[in-house]
């Protein structure tokens, strides 16, 4: 089951958030701002973004958060965004 979700990060060293941001691309996540994502994912996806985390950001000074949102039912939070900028895909390729 997918579930809508949004990614953001606080990285400071440069080759580890250009890592984690191609990443989060290749799991399919849109990105919407410079360092947030948004996207469906499964759950085996989610555990698959907390360990890109553990991976790429510092302990000491980054920050990153995965949190569930609804963001194709509802804009009346957004501004400037369309709900076709939060459709779900038609169809997710098999890998």
């Amino acid at each position: 089951m997918y579930s809508q979700v949004i990614v953001s990060y606080d990285i400071e060293d440069n080759k580890n958030r250009k890592k984690l941001f191609d990443e989060l691309k290749d799991i399919g996540l849109t990105p919407i701002q410079k360092s947030v994502f948004w996207g469906y994912v499964l759950v085996s996806e989610k555990r698959v973004i907390r360990e890109l985390f553990k991976k790429y950001c510092d302990k000491e000074s980054d920050k990153a958060f995965l949190v569930n949102v609804n963001l194709d039912k509802s804009l009346e939070n957004c501004f400037g965004y369309t709900k076709d900028d939060f459709k779900h895909p038609e169809s997710f390729e098999i890998i």
